[in-house]
Order: structure tokens, then C-alpha cells, then sequence
């Protein structure tokens, strides 16, 4: 793909001035000096699209570049930028562009920065026409291994009155592949075998004095994986059968397809006829009937079904068959014709028929799938059966092929498998979400005595400036600690939100020079904020949190430069969304950057908490994961689009606010508000972390009696003890905190109460409006929520 401008410009120095002013952007060039050159450098892909000056087009040289480009592929639209004067020819300008089509017509004199946006502008339209090439070619690359996979159900063919079935071999008392259950059967199967309901059964136990010899040949075929036909009868049910058996592959799925139907009728009368000898006029009308009968069955089929000489003409062809035919290629086919010269005016579709005949004339049996049609239209997928039709000494005189239509039944398997995998996608989220929830509530415990005892010992030694400067690292260590807990939580979407009606435009062009500085002069950066924007429900801190993530995420990618796109903008989702989105109304925050972008294995990886590929110390990992639970647990998502070389789209969906737009409250930490003395009952089954909390209270003059379980906490609620104060932890053995302060309340309705929680977990049923102070905390959160309470 050449990021090239090809210049054609004949006259004066205008060539050489133009490729001036591209390179002094930065953009490469190439002199062409006739025309011939710029179509030898097209075809060798060194130029992504042509500035030409008008004067440069005569009759002969603008025919000669018409039919270069009538010879491309259908993505192929090359831009081509035509100079003009003010005063040039107008017929000239209309009558090229019309016939050379992706024309962008520019006027001398001409500004230096329009001349060179439209160069680029021309280079990122080739750029994608070759991105389209390559996507053309990944989806032909799909379909042929879709049809790969197709082969495996090929013979479920039960559109004529024979009987099918799957049978899959077992190991038993009998030794391996010592017998074989059946899996599957067509309603044909009882009519031909006389035998109803075998799906399920064993051969042993439907035909135990015969299953040897049906495991015996059956089990060759598994074997070798050589197709076999044969008639056998069913002692049974007293039937002749004609059958024909192939391996379903692969091997180890240890099956067999058998086709076959009920001969017993035609070999009885084989046999009478031997034994009466009757008359040559009798045997001529039974075999014409039976003419008749495959006939009546053949055009009463919803198959199309057609038969070909050695010659490509039509020796039969269903009224199905014809119709179809007429539908797909405009010409309707009649006994006698010639397939390939009715397929003249299609010389594409005759070659492929041609190949496909050629194999079945040649005496090859198999089974395919295609796609035939308009490729401008709806083409359709076709299952193609094909046999050979043979005389009496067994010479190919023929082929025969039984075809169905395919395309939805093809359409609904890609739908479910694409369903499938955003079902696995989901619940490995899940499950790495419920990990990571409990691991940081395990790290909250841990850091709340140690947050808590840093804050006790810094306001204790605020004298002593070493030690200050030991307790100020240790604090910094502490809170980076709870920053990545935080990550976790809100990966897990176990991080109490403080959601509220946002103004999103407005919160990221307040962000506008912090993003700036975050990511550099390097790099250039683009926002744009949709009018009439409506609120976002979401906590506006960690929405902050997220933009700025996305955005260091994209300076990291680009390396030494390039440009970030921010977008905010409404969308309507319907019912039938990816990502588990429910219908309505979203504000859509994009984040977009011109990086390396990642491949899909990375892609497929990139909110798993703690994958990253930044180089170690550079990062933690918990980035993108924290935005995916922020975003889910707002009930919205998060999509990501990247490519190698094609940078990466990060999209964060917000549900609309049913309120208007609140602003956030002013949570500067202050002063350790002051409050009377009380008497606090303090409940925690962690001892460390319950000493911890009491150490705060007792500096904050109040009196501590402590529980280190529910019940020991209720039973004290029960004794005369005076109380003014409860706190307590959410998750403890045997009951947890909200279920505590509920039987609290009914022994005394006007106690306070203070749930202390590790990560915002709480279930519908255990909703409350108790107040909550989030694990770790310092002496000023708990001073501040105790003040509130008393």
C-alpha cells in the first residue's frame, strides 16, 4: 500500500513546486512526467493517488487512464485531485471527473495547507479502499472454512425416500468398537427397516443374534475410512437392504453415516421372476413404471436435481431445478442444451460450473457447497450433491447432483457461533471479576489498621520532621496500595459509585489541559462534544479516573507522536445489542488514537486485570480493567476496536440520567470535626483491623466496647449497657453487617449506625440506608461520618 502522491503536471515548475509543499508536510511524492509513467507506477502500487493539472489531460492520455481504472477490482476507487484555473475549462472539469469518478477538484491559486489536507485526505481514502481488499479477502477466507466445517453433515440427505442414520461406536464387554449406539435417524428409517425409536439404542440389543456382522462391516468402515455399498438383510425385520456407509470425520468422533433403503420388494421379484419366468412385455411395464414413479419422485422433490452428459447437455432436469437455474443466471435450461453455452454471457460462473462438472463426469462422488449469483445482489449458498450416472458395464456416461439452498441454514450456524463466544467472553469476565472482588476485600482489611495507624502516629508526631518524612512514604505507599484495590473493585463492580447525573462534555473539556499535559506536545489532540448533550448517570471521580486512563493508554501507544480523538456523543441502542446493553438512550464517550494498535489475540486479553504489555514497572494492568466494571457496573460497556497498525477505539457507553445535572460535592479532606464523647459498640470478626478501629476511636475521645461477633454484639444490645454509637463490619461468619444493624434497630430503634464494608457487594435484599465508610479509611473519614451520625 503506497502512502504516495503521484503529481502529473506538465506545464512550468508546477510539478516541483507541488512536490515542495508536500514534502515540507511530510507527505512523499512522485514526478510523473506523461502518462504512461503514472500508470506504470499505479500498477506497481509506488503511488496511493494522482494530482494532476488540467492541462495535463488530452483525449489520448485521459482514454488511456479511463481504462486503466475500468480494469480494477470493484474496491479500487482511485482519488484523484484535478487543478484547475479559476477560469479553466469548466466542460473539462465536469466531463473528467464524471468519467474518471472519485474526482476532487481543486481551484488555482491554491493555500498550501488546503493543497495538502486534500493529498492527505486522498492517501487515507486509498488506504482504506485497501483495508476494504483486505477485508474482502479474510471473509472468502472464512467461507472456505465454513464450507470445510459443512462437510461433516453432507449426507443428511433426506429429501428422497431413503433412510439415514449416524451410528457412533462404543467400548463393551464385547472389546473395543465392540458395539455402537445409534445418534441419529431420519423418519425414513422405520419405513425402510421396519425398527421404530433407535435413536439411543445399542445394535446388541435391537439385533443381538446379527449385531456381529453389522459391527464387523461398519467397523472397517471406521477403520479405514473407506466408503462402502452393499446389501445385506435385516433378519430381524426380514428386509433387504441396500446401504451405503462412510466415516464421519473426523476419526476420533468414532461415527458412521448410513444411507439405505428397503430393496426388499424389488429382490422378491427378482426372485419370482427367476422362478416364473415371465414374459419380457411384463418386465419392460414394471421397469417403465419404475421410470415413472423416480420421475414423479424426482419432480415432487424440493431438491433441484439435474443430469448432464459427458458433453455438459442435459439429460434431466427438475422443474425445481430450472427455476433456480433461470433465477441465478437469466437463461432458462431445456433437455438437450448445452450447460456451457448457455453460460456464455457469464464467462465467471462457466468456468466454475465447468471445473465442478468436470469432476463428477470424470467419475469422482463428493459433495460441496457454493456460492452462485450477482455478486452485487443476494447470492446464495447452495449444498451440492453429486454421483455418476453409469451404463450397464459400468462406463461413465454421466453425472447426476442433488442441490438444496443452504444460505440460511449457513447464516443461522454463524449467528449462534458468534453468540457463543460473547457468552464464554462474558462469563470468563464474570469469573475473573468475582476473584478479584474478594481478593481486594481481603487487601481493604488488611490496609485499614495500617492506614489507620500511619494517620494516628503522623497527627502524634507532627513535631519530629524525620519521623513525619518516614510516615509520609509509608502513607504514600499506603494509599498507592488502595489505588490499585480500588482498580480491582471497580474491575469486579464491587466499588461503591457515587453516581449522579453528569454533564459529559463538560467534564471532559474541564480535562482538556490535564489531558494535554499528560500526554504531551507530541501529540495532538481533537475533541468534540455533541450539542444538547443529555446527562450521563455515573460518578463523576471515577469517570475522570477512566478518560485519563484511556488517554495515557493512547500516548503510550502512539510513541513519538500522533493524534487523540475524544468524542462525546447520544446514541440509541435497541433491543438487539452486543455487549448485554439494554435499550435506550447512552452518551458514548470515544477515545481514539493513531498508535500501533494490537492484534486480536491482544485485543481478545486487553481488560484482564493485571495483562498488560507495557514493559515491567510501566504499568499494573488494571487500567482497562477498571474502566470495563466502572462502565458495567453503571449498567453501560465498554467496546474496543483495534487493529495492527490501525491504531485503537475506545468506546465507554453511559446510560442517559432520568435528573438533571448535579455537581460533584466539594470532598476535601479538613479539620477532624469535633463531637461529644460517646459510647460506641464496635463489631469486627478481624482482630486487627477491629483493634485498629478502636485505637481511632479512643483518639478521638470516645469509649470502645468491642465484639468480634454478631451474636456477642446482639447480646450486649440486649443487656442494660448504654450505648450511642454502632459500628460494624459487613462481611462476618455467621451474619452479615446490614442483617446486624436491622436486629440491632428492632432492640433499640433510635441507635445509630455505621456499616464499615470492604467493596459495595450488597444484594437487593440487602439494600439499606445505613451509611457506610468504605475500607481503608483514616481517622478523618470515620470522624467525619461519626459527626454526621451524632
Amino acid at each position: 500500500m503506497a502512502q504516495c502522491v503521484g503529481i502529473l503536471a506538465p506545464k512550468g515548475r508546477d510539478a516541483t513546486v507541488i512536490a515542495g509543499i508536500l514534502q515540507g508536510a511530510g507527505l512523499a511524492s512522485r514526478i510523473c512526467d506523461t502518462m504512461e509513467q503514472v500508470i506504470a507506477d499505479l500498477a506497481a502500487v509506488r503511488i496511493g493517488a494522482l494530482m494532476a493539472s488540467e492541462e495535463a489531460f488530452t483525449a489520448e492520455s485521459l482514454a488511456r487512464l479511463e481504462g486503466w481504472l475500468a480494469d480494477q477490482p470493484p474496491w479500487s476507487d482511485l482519488p484523484i485531485l484535478l487543478l484547475t484555473m479559476r477560469n479553466g475549462t469548466a466542460t473539462l472539469q465536469a466531463g473528467a471527473a464524471a468519467r474518471l469518478g472519485n474526482v476532487t477538484i481543486l481551484e488555482r491559486p491554491l493555500h498550501p495547507v488546503s493543497l495538502v489536507t486534500a493529498a492527505r485526505a486522498a492517501l487515507r481514502a486509498r488506504a482504506r479502499q485497501h483495508e476494504a481488499e483486505r477485508h474482502i479477502a479474510d471473509l472468502a477466507k472464512e467461507r472456505a472454512a465454513l464450507r470445510a466445517s459443512e462437510e461433516r453433515y453432507r449426507m443428511l440427505f433426506e429429501s428422497i425416500d431413503e433412510g439415514f442414520c449416524v451410528i457412533e461406536f462404543l467400548d463393551g464387554p464385547e472389546g473395543p468398537l465392540g458395539d455402537y449406539v445409534h445418534v441419529a435417524a431420519n423418519p425414513a428409517y422405520e419405513r425402510h427397516a421396519g425398527i421404530p425409536n433407535v435413536v439411543g439404542r445399542r445394535v446388541r440389543e435391537m439385533v443381538p443374534d446379527e449385531a456381529e456382522s453389522w459391527v464387523a462391516r461398519y467397523g472397517e468402515v471406521l477403520r479405514t475410512g473407506t466408503p462402502i455399498r452393499f446389501e445385506q438383510e435385516l433378519v430381524a425385520t426380514h428386509r433387504y437392504l441396500e446401504l451405503s456407509a462412510f466415516r464421519v470425520e473426523p476419526a476420533s468422533r468414532r461415527q458412521v453415516a448410513v444411507l439405505f433403503q428397503d430393496v426388499t420388494a424389488r429382490r422378491l421379484a427378482e426372485q419370482r421372476l427367476r422362478e416364473l419366468n415371465e414374459t419380457l412385455e411384463r418386465r419392460v411395464a414394471e421397469a417403465l413404471a419404475e421410470r415413472r414413479l423416480f420421475a414423479d419422485l424426482v419432480e415432487g422433490t424440493d431438491a433441484m436435481v439435474q443430469v448432464l452428459d459427458r458433453d455438459f447437455r442435459w439429460l434431466a432436469i427438475n422443474r425445481a431445478a430450472k427455476a433456480e437455474f433461470e433465477r441465478v443466471f437469466g437463461r432458462r435450461p431445456r433437455i438437450g442444451a448445452s450447460l456451457l453455452d448457455l453460460l456464455d454471457h457469464l464467462p465467471a460462473q462457466r468456468e466454475a460450473l465447468h471445473a465442478i462438472w468436470s469432476r463428477a463426469l470424470a467419475g469422482e462422488e463428493f459433495t460441496l457447497v457454493e456460492e452462485f449469483g450477482d455478486p452485487s445482489r443476494d447470492r446464495r449458498a447452495y449444498e451440492m450433491r453429486f454421483n455418476v450416472l453409469r451404463d450397464p458395464r459400468g462406463e461413465v456416461i454421466g453425472a447426476y447432483e442433488f442441490v438444496h439452498d443452504v444460505t440460511e441454514r449457513l447464516r443461522d450456524q454463524e449467528r449462534l457461533a458468534e453468540a457463543t463466544a460473547r457468552v464464554h467472553e462474558m462469563a470468563k469476565l464474570e469469573t475473573l471479576g468475582q476473584l478479584t472482588g474478594g481478593v481486594a476485600h481481603d487487601f481493604n482489611n488488611l490496609l485499614t489498621p495500617i492506614v489507620g495507624a500511619l494517620d494516628i502516629l503522623r497527627r502524634q508526631h507532627r513535631g519530629d520532621q524525620r519521623t513525619q518524612r518516614l510516615i509520609e512514604g509509608a502513607v504514600q505507599g499506603a494509599e498507592r496500595a488502595t489505588l490499585l484495590v480500588q482498580r480491582l473493585l471497580m474491575f469486579a463492580r464491587r466499588q461503591h459509585l457515587e453516581t449522579r447525573a453528569v454533564d459529559v462534555g463538560e467534564l471532559v473539556r474541564g480535562m482538556e489541559d490535564l489531558i494535554r499535559r499528560s500526554i504531551g506536545s507530541h501529540i495532538q489532540v481533537g475533541l468534540t462534544v455533541a450539542p444538547d448533550l443529555p446527562p450521563a448517570q455515573i460518578d463523576p471521580n471515577q469517570l475522570e479516573l477512566a478518560v485519563l486512563n484511556l488517554a495515557v493508554n493512547a500516548r503510550d501507544a502512539m510513541g513519538e507522536g500522533g493524534t487523540l480523538t475524544v468524542d462525546v456523543a447520544e446514541r440509541v441502542v435497541g433491543a438487539d445489542a452486543a455487549d448485554g446493553l439494554r435499550s435506550g438512550r447512552y452518551v458514548r464517550l470515544t477515545v481514539a488514537d493513531t498508535g500501533q494498535g494490537m492484534d486480536a489475540a491482544t485485543l481478545a486479553r486487553a481488560v484482564e486485570p493485571f495483562f498488560t504489555t507495557k514493559e515491567p514497572g510501566k504499568g499494573t494492568g488494571l487500567g482497562l480493567s477498571m474502566i470495563h466494571g466502572l462502565a458495567a457496573q453503571s449498567g453501560g460497556a465498554l467496546r474496543l476496536e483495534s487493529g495492527p497498525g490501525r491504531g485503537t477505539t475506545a468506546e465507554l457507553w453511559l446510560p442517559v440520567s432520568p435528573d438533571g445535572v448535579r455537581l460533584a460535592a466539594d470532598d476535601r479532606p479538613g479539620e477532624i470535626p469535633q463531637t461529644r464523647p460517646a459510647v460506641v459498640l464496635l463489631v469486627d470478626d478481624d482482630d486487627i483491623v477491629r483493634s485498629a478501629t478502636a485505637d481511632m476511636l479512643r483518639n478521638l475521645d470516645h469509649e470502645v466496647v468491642d465484639a468480634s461477633t454478631p451474636a456477642a454484639a446482639l447480646g450486649m444490645l440486649r443487656s442494660s449497657a448504654h450505648f450511642d454509637l454502632l459500628i460494624s463490619d459487613h462481611l462476618m461468619p455467621g451474619m452479615r453487617g446490614t442483617r446486624l444493624i436491622r436486629e440491632a434497630r428492632k432492640l433499640r430503634p433510635a441507635l445509630p449506625a455505621l456499616l464499615v464494608t470492604g467493596y459495595a457487594d450488597l444484594s437487593d435484599e440487602e439494600t439499606t440506608d445505613t451509611p457506610r465508610l468504605a475500607k481503608p479509611f483514616r481517622e478523618t473519614d470515620l470522624a467525619k461520618e461519626i459527626a454526621k451520625l451524632l
